[in-house]
């Protein structure tokens, strides 16, 4: 006869999660995956300004990349304004209108 080892079958059956604590358990996994955009120095702030000043000037388009909540995005599209005072760029590439705030910014290009 074989021996069972029975350390915790007996309550293995009746385990479950409370919605209560499963929402929290995959929020806080969410969390541990958000993104914090990057700290950028004067010269490459001075990179970006140029590049959005010469799209401004040459009427090209520009791709930004920038910091989601939880992903890394691109989005390419021609200048529309540069709000100073709100700090946010805002670009358009024909049907769609992207507002993205200076602190999320991490790179502007030519495309």
């Amino acid at each position: 006869m074989s021996k069972l080892n029975r350390k915790n079958l007996l309550w293995e059956g009746s385990r479950m999660f409370l919605p209560e604590h499963r929402r929290a358990l995959l929020k806080q996994r969410k969390e541990a995956t958000r993104l914090t955009p990057p700290t950028l120095d004067e010269q490459q702030w001075e990179i970006i300004r140029y590049l959005i000043q010469e799209a401004i000037e040459q009427e090209q388009p520009i791709v930004a990349t920038y910091v989601c909540a939880y992903e890394i995005a691109h989005f390419c599209g021609f200048v529309d304004k540069v709000e100073e005072m709100d700090k946010y760029i805002q670009l358009s590439n024909g049907t769609k209108i992207q507002k993205i705030p200076f602190h999320l910014l991490m790179d502007v290009a030519w495309p």
